[in-house]
């Protein structure tokens, strides 16, 4: 999810201007919908005005207002998008019309957000035999971007220094969140020049380039990065994804398609692989809705999942001894 804000605050909550919105045609929930959504070309938006203005008469709250929500949603056919809580960022209403992969998970369900997108645990690294470095990257949700981006960068340094010379970058866990700290911390890894971006649909692009060891996010510095640790683009790197390989977890995954001597082993992530605005509707409620879609360094386009060279199954509670991608990502590091 891409953290430059862009606030658009609503003059006045609709129960108290139902008369001033009509008069404009457009309810301000559906009018930014209509300026910003990826999928704006393929809707019906008379329609759509028309159905949510009857869902949303006479409702305040945002607990209120779920229905009309749900159903923008899903008549943008958003399975990225969501209305959250500003206090808190919690789900108020996401996507739940019907997808094209049975096993599209659903992005507030308990799981995502307790095992898969666990906070606590937001990266970890470790030793390998004698050479092989293990980062595991998760979910990053708040807090401060140079920290966590320190933290990360001080395991690669640290993995470094104890003479790695392959890698292994585990992804199956991130659930998306701030990219930002994860771009920051991995970058050397990831290598210099643009490594990454996405495209809306009027086909703009938006770039996501590693310069000297820092991540530069469409044309601006993210964090202040030492250059160290040194990673040669020739070192090898197995990149581990999941079905539960979500958001930002996908397009950090995509920052490494493209790559020499980089392997994808695993599942296919989850798909959702565009980027989300962050609009302050009110003083409740924000929208994150899908606005461009991802592209790795070579400017191929995900419109869905990102994929892998090697399908092994995601076993999400063995330990790294007996994890069979992890064994297998060793096997392909010491070919």
């Amino acid at each position: 999810m891409k953290t430059i804000v862009r606030i658009f605050i609503l003059g006045l909550l609709w129960s108290s201007c139902k008369g001033q919105t009509a008069k404009m045609g457009y309810h301000p929930i559906v009018l930014k919908a209509k300026e910003t959504s990826l999928y704006a070309k393929n809707v019906d938006w008379k329609k759509v005005n028309k159905e949510f203005i009857a869902l949303a008469e006479g409702k305040q709250s945002a607990e209120e207002l779920k229905p009309a929500l749900h159903y923008l949603l899903n008549s943008l056919g958003d399975k990225h998008g969501t209305f959250r809580l500003a206090k808190d960022h919690s789900i108020v209403a996401s996507y739940t019309g019907e997808t094209k992969e049975k096993d599209t998970i659903v992005l507030n369900s308990d799981y995502i957000n307790t095992v898969i997108n666990d906070v606590s645990a937001r990266f970890s690294y470790k030793l390998l035999n004698t050479d092989v470095g293990y980062l595991k990257i998760v979910g990053i949700g708040g807090g401060d971007v140079q920290e966590q981006a320190d933290f990360i960068r001080s395991g690669l340094r640290a993995l470094k220094e104890q003479g790695v010379r392959k890698w292994i970058v585990d992804l199956r866990f991130n659930g998306g969140g701030n990219m930002e700290p994860m771009f920051c911390g991995i970058a050397p890894l990831i290598g210099e020049g643009l490594v990454a971006g996405s495209i809306n649909s009027e086909k703009n692009i938006r770039t996501y380039v590693i310069e000297n060891g820092s991540f530069i996010n469409y044309g601006r510095l993210a964090c202040t990065m030492e250059t160290a640790p040194s990673i040669a683009q020739t070192e090898k790197v197995a990149v581990l994804v999941s079905r539960y390989t979500v958001s930002s977890g996908e397009l950090v995954a995509v920052a490494f398609k493209g790559r020499d001597h980089t392997r994808f082993i695993g599942e296919p992530t989850a798909g959702f692989t565009t980027g989300t605005g962050y609009d302050k509707l009110s003083d409740e409620l924000i929208m994150l809705i899908s606005q461009d879609i991802f592209m790795d360094r070579n400017k191929v386009v995900y419109e869905n999942k990102v994929g892998v060279d090697e399908y092994i199954e995601f076993q999400h509670t063995v330990e790294l001894t007996d994890d069979n991608q992890v064994k297998r990502a060793i096997e392909w590091l010491n070919e």
